[in-house]
């Protein structure tokens, strides 16, 4: 089924506070977009949650401008996705994420890097990292990339592959598309731990 802005798609497959990275403010003293938090829990309401069932909100910004990241619907061209999200080499981003029912994430690794995954003061399962793409060359024209969102508990990791473009830090195409307010996954853990994204939401 064609993936559309907006719609619910079924898929089967998900250090410390105070770091200060490049003279940015520590993370537990940044401000954050907290019109995310919010309207996620407004969407979330609306689902009726199963035992053993969690919602994921995934809110990526670049960490300098705090601009959202875009993404380019590209219908079946490639196996992995329908959509791409863009991300431009040697960029700081912010990924924030947010738990319904809150759930006790302990790390994030993306693409390889394991990142600090810090609890939001006063926030309730939520979490931001910051993710540097210095390691990262940038994609062939006409491909894209797998790369994979990991993030773990001490009783479950959700594991999960993002189609990717990487361009060039200074190549304006990254900013082209559409901007890329949220990504939510419906998650179900089963019996040894493994969770599995039941739904994949994109606003």
């Amino acid at each position: 089924m064609p993936l559309r802005q907006n719609s619910l798609v079924k898929e089967n497959s998900f250090s410390a506070p105070g770091t200060v990275l490049f003279g940015m403010e520590p993370l537990h003293q940044q401000s954050f977009q907290r019109k995310f938090s919010i309207s996620a829990c407004r969407r979330q309401s609306s689902i009726d949650l199963e035992d053993n069932h969690f919602l994921l909100t995934i809110v990526i910004s670049n960490a300098t401008n705090h601009e959202s990241i875009s993404y380019k619907q590209d219908g079946g061209r490639f196996d992995s996705s329908q959509f791409t999200l863009k991300f431009h080499t040697n960029t700081l981003y912010k990924i924030y994420v947010k738990t319904k029912p809150a759930q006790q994430f302990l790390s994030l690794n993306i693409a390889g890097n394991v990142l600090s995954l810090a609890p939001i003061e006063g926030g309730s399962g939520e979490y931001v990292a910051i993710w540097n793409t210095a390691d990262k060359e940038p994609t062939k024209k006409g491909t894209r990339q797998d790369i994979e969102f990991v993030i773990s508990a001490k009783d479950k990791t959700l594991s999960k592959n993002l189609q990717v473009k990487f361009y060039p830090h200074n190549d304006t195409h990254a900013g082209w598309g559409q901007k890329l307010d949220q990504i939510t996954w419906h998650c179900s853990t089963n019996d040894i731990g493994h969770v599995f994204v039941l739904e994949e939401q994109t606003l």
